[in-house]
Order: C-alpha cells, then structure tokens, then sequence
C-alpha cells in the first residue's frame, strides 16, 4: 500500500497525539502495580546503578593493577554500560509507549535503592572492589533471568525484549569471566 505524504504526515499527527502528555498527569507517575513499565523501569534503575557505580571503581582503584583495573576491567564496563543504556530505556520506551519509564526521578529513586545493598568502591581495597563487582554482576543476571521469565509467563516478553533481555544476559556474562579472573576465583 502506497501512502501519500499527506496521508503519511496525517497518519504520525495522530500517533503523536496519542502520546501526549497533559499537564494535570505527571509523567513520572508509575503505578505500584507490576506493570510491564514498572518492570522495565526496574531493569532500567538498576542499570543506572551497576553503570554508577562501576564508574566510581574506574576512578579510585589504586594499587599494582590500577592500569588493568581502570581501564581495561572497571572502565570498559561503565563504558559500556553507560553506552547500551540509552538503547535500553529507548526499548523500554518503545515496547511499552510509556515515558515514565524514562523518568530520570524514578531511575534514580531505583539506582539509589540498588547501591544501598553494596559498599561504595570508594571505601574499598582492590580486590574488595573486585569481588563486590562480581556479586554486583551475579545479582544483576538473575534479576534479567527473573525479569525474563516474569515476562514470558505473562505473556509481555516480545520477541525484541527477548533478544534484548538475552543480548544483555550474555554481555554480563562475559564480566563474570573478567570479574572471576581479577578477583582471583575462576571457579565463583
């Protein structure tokens, strides 16, 4: 079917319009309930927080492997997760329709609750930092593999989310591997 450029233009006026926001409804209002906004806002929160706080780890390590550490170990990391979460809350955003998931007051709000539960690298020996950065890591796969099923058995997992949710489970994976060998435990 071949659109025209007015009927094409019409056709995204009125998509935008469903998406607008008005006034009187605050955007990062989140309902309590275990919405698949809610979930993903979740994923998101903790993310911003894995990618925080692996930030500061890149910053103040110090000691015979600071060169390792904080570039090629804490730095690749935060990188590389400060790169994939735009991807992400665009995912979330996407699947959903829904901007409260974007909300940076909620994402941070999540963030702040998830770096509760781990000492600041701050205040951290090396190899403190680094076995804290695996259980960070651990933790975070078993909520994706958690998220993930949750998703599936109730019938919200599309098949994008899938190969997202997937895609992230295999990068963090690959820190173990590097965490397991930094914190001297191959076999954790």
């Amino acid at each position: 079917m071949k659109l025209s450029r007015s009927k094409l233009r019409q056709l995204i006026l009125e998509e935008f319009s469903l998406a607008v926001v008005h006034p009187a409804e605050s955007p990062c209002d989140v309902s309590r309930s275990a919405t698949l906004s809610e979930v993903l806002a979740d994923w998101l929160g903790r993310l911003r927080a894995i990618q925080l706080w692996f930030h500061t780890a890149h910053i103040v390590v110090s000691g015979p492997s600071f060169a390792g550490d904080h570039d090629n170990l804490y730095g690749r990391i935060y990188t590389e997760i400060q790169e994939a979460l735009d991807a992400d809350i665009e995912k979330a955003v996407g699947v959903t329709g829904d901007v409260s998931v974007a909300c940076s007051h909620k994402l941070v709000e999540i963030a702040h609750e998830v770096l509760e539960k781990y000492p600041s690298p701050s205040v951290l020996d090396a190899e403190t930092v680094a076995s804290t950065a695996l259980k960070m890591v651990h933790d975070h796969i078993g909520f994706v593999e958690q998220t993930f099923e949750d998703l599936e058995s109730s019938g919200e997992l599309t098949l994008g989310l899938n190969d997202h949710l997937a895609a992230q489970a295999n990068t963090f994976e690959s820190y173990v591997y590097l965490l397991r060998q930094r914190a001297g435990s191959p076999g954790m």
